[in-house]
């Protein structure tokens, strides 16, 4: 039998050779003291973690770190320090973090958007950049703008349905025909997308810090490895996700008898040597139907926000949009004519981010940035709304003021930064989004065509809504639900818009 002496000069040894071990974090940059073990977890917020975060930002810095009960993340809060790390060292820093629930349970490698880099990330990326590169997505145009169309008809002819609703059903449709063909998604009718998004807040909440115990204590996912028990919720949402992206898949429409490009057909008819099976490619096309329809949802929505609470906004856009269209709905060749409304759609993005984290990056190396070294593994967050709203970049950042965008002559200014990249959680360096063009085309044309077809309002009796009301999703920060009161600006409104919807409903 070892002896108590033996015991105890083992223990020693042990605690002293932890002790006298190098700390791989030493030298990460500095943050908010914690507790033992627990770190900062307890100070963590259960929603708005990124006002938190902005928060300590101005105690510690525009780079600092925190450890959530042994996993340490650096949050990024300064443009310039997104675009040195996030961008010119995304070498180093575009890895996602190992997100064991999400990765290894729910998705089982499946999902590109929590897949760390490698050889089958790489596949999927040069798959999804053949079958939506911009030529590709060019092909939706007149798509969206039938989509944009509808959805002014809609928000008309059903004024008490609640705007969550009318621009879900808007970005969801456009996702859905994009990526599967077929007809628009109807208002009132039966919504596909619905149990894809209960699914998907699941993910979304295990990507963040201190959501996922398994991702705290990772040694447990060998229990949930060989325990069927533990992980039987793990499984049945995995097999549900299959399932349904697996019929989607199937049923995808054939391009070459759609006006408008199908991307899941598109992907069913890549060659083998992409070496991406049946599945997985149905996993990719419903990873990228979720991805986008939530932030575009959530972005239309803070933009009649803006222009309920900024009349003189409305007025200087219609007025543009008026001398360039007059009374014809606005057309994608009429973007470089609307930079005030381009301005618009940039100060949306900026004032409210709708993903104001961001989607969390890893360390794929140690790498070294201003004297800083950040380890293999370290999370790295994406502070959003710190960078949009840093006063030393955005003058009165809390005021929304689209012409600070512009320049003397009325002009985009060079160099402006594209809302629909990172501003919208689209992601930086080889982590971008690559469906952020069609995104991005979504946004000008809903946004053009509701500046140009109707006037907002509160309503008699109203009260004017309040931009401080919002509301936590996980991934994204939502206003609460306010009244809106819309009026057509054409008599012949409905005849105009008839003339861009493409089919009878």
């Amino acid at each position: 039998m070892v002896s108590v002496t033996a015991l105890l000069v083992t223990a020693i040894l042990v605690v002293t050779i932890l002790y006298l071990r190098p700390n791989r974090y030493a030298k990460l940059p500095r943050g908010p003291p914690g507790l033992p073990l627990l770190g900062n977890l307890l100070e963590l917020p259960t929603t708005f973690m990124y006002l938190k975060l902005d928060e300590w930002s101005k105690q510690y810095g525009p780079v600092f770190s925190f450890n959530a009960m042994g996993q340490r993340t650096v949050v990024v809060n300064s443009v310039k320090a997104a675009g040195d790390i996030l961008d010119r060292m995304s070498a180093h820093s575009s890895n996602r973090p190992a997100w064991i629930k999400a990765n290894q349970f729910l998705s089982r490698g499946n999902n590109i958007v929590v897949l760390h880099q490698g050889e089958t990330w790489r596949r999927l990326r040069k798959a999804i950049h053949e079958v939506l590169n911009i030529r590709v997505v060019d092909g939706f145009r007149s798509m969206q703008r039938e989509e944009a169309a509808i959805t002014i008809r809609d928000l008309l002819a059903h004024p008490k349905v609640d705007l969550v609703k009318h621009f879900h059903r808007v970005s969801a449709s456009i996702a859905w025909r994009a990526l599967y063909g077929g007809e628009p998604l109807i208002l009132n009718g039966s919504d596909p997308s619905e149990r894809i998004d209960e699914l998907s807040a699941d993910t979304f909440k295990a990507s963040l810090p201190g959501y996922s115990i398994v991702d705290m204590i990772p040694p447990l996912r060998h229990l949930y490895a060989s325990v069927k028990w533990f992980r039987k919720d793990l499984d049945k949402w995995f097999y549900e996700s299959t399932e349904i992206y697996r019929n989607l898949y199937r049923g995808a429409k054939d391009a070459s008898v759609l006006s408008v490009p199908c991307v899941a057909n598109s992907l069913s008819k890549l060659p083998d040597d992409y070496g991406i099976s049946q599945t997985m490619k149905a996993w990719t096309a419903g990873a990228l139907f979720t991805a986008g329809q939530d932030t575009t949802a959530t972005t239309l929505r803070f933009f009649v926000l803006a222009m309920v609470l900024h009349p003189e906004v409305v007025r200087k856009a219609q007025t543009e949009l008026d001398a360039v269209v007059g009374d014809s709905m606005p057309t994608f060749d009429d973007k470089d004519k609307l930079p005030y409304v381009c301005a618009v759609i940039k100060e949306v993005a900026r004032w409210h981010p709708a993903v104001p984290l961001g989607v969390p990056h890893a360390a794929s190396d140690d790498f070294e940035y201003n004297g800083y070294i950040i380890p293999r593994g370290t999370w790295i967050l994406d502070n959003i709304w710190s960078q949009t709203h840093d006063p030393t970049v955005y003058p009165e950042p809390e005021k929304f003021n689209p012409s600070r965008f512009l320049n003397a002559e009325g002009h985009i200014k060079p160099g402006a930064p594209d809302s629909h990249d990172d501003w919208l959680g689209f992601g930086h360096g080889r982590r971008i989004c690559p469906g952020r063009d069609l995104a991005s085309n979504s946004l000008f044309i809903v946004i053009a065509s509701l500046l140009w077809a109707v006037e907002f309002g509160t309503g008699d009796g109203e009260v004017a809504p309040k931009e401080s009301d919002l509301v936590d999703n996980f991934l994204t920060v939502q206003p609460a639900p306010f009244k809106v009161t819309l009026v057509p600006r054409f008599k012949d409104l409905d005849i105009k818009l008839a003339q861009a919807i493409n089919r009878s409903l």
